[in-house]
């Protein structure tokens, strides 16, 4: 099969908290980044020398998501609901220390809505800086989100569901 260009075409970042419909947020600037990050540790084995030698086999942990997105422009109260940091949250309040985010209704689901190549993940919370800038020129926001694969539905952490 031949090599071709992929385009997913323009990304509209789209969430949704606990069961309810999903809500636009808004556009990215240039689509979002997205880092697979595999967890894995090598197995010792001593007709291979041990611990000083070179592994047997590596075992797989399991794996998150990393999506980095920068906007222009965004949907106002969206984005609040959002930086409230979890889901029934209040932005600018620092929430109860110690819940969880993923096993709860805390998280939310993230769906960057591109042409040919959406992503839906189940369970996604800020983890990281938000960054924006305020003054005369265009605001940008910067928002990092964690992915964890949803043990209710068979471990996937995205699928293409669009709705």
């Amino acid at each position: 099969m031949a090599s071709t260009i992929h385009v997913a075409g323009p990304a509209i970042i789209k969430i949704a908290s606990a069961n309810l419909a999903l809500t636009e947020l808004g556009y990215t600037i240039n689509g979002a980044e997205i880092r697979e990050e595999i967890f894995m540790e090598n197995v010792p084995g001593d007709e291979s020398g041990g611990d000083a030698g070179p592994p047997i086999d590596v075992q797989y942990f399991g794996e998150i998501h990393h999506v980095r997105i920068e906007m222009s422009k965004w949907t106002t109260a969206t984005l609040a609901s959002l930086l409230a940091k979890m889901d029934s949250g209040t932005a600018g309040v620092v929430n109860t220390v110690g819940t969880l985010m993923g096993q709860g209704t805390k998280s939310f689901r993230l769906l960057i809505h591109s042409t040919s190549e959406p992503r839906n993940y189940l369970i996604a919370f800020l983890r990281g800086q938000v960054e924006t800038n305020k003054g005369t020129k265009f605001s940008r926001m910067v928002l990092d989100f964690e992915c964890h694969a949803n043990a209710t539905s068979g471990g996937t952490i995205y699928n293409t569901t669009t709705t």
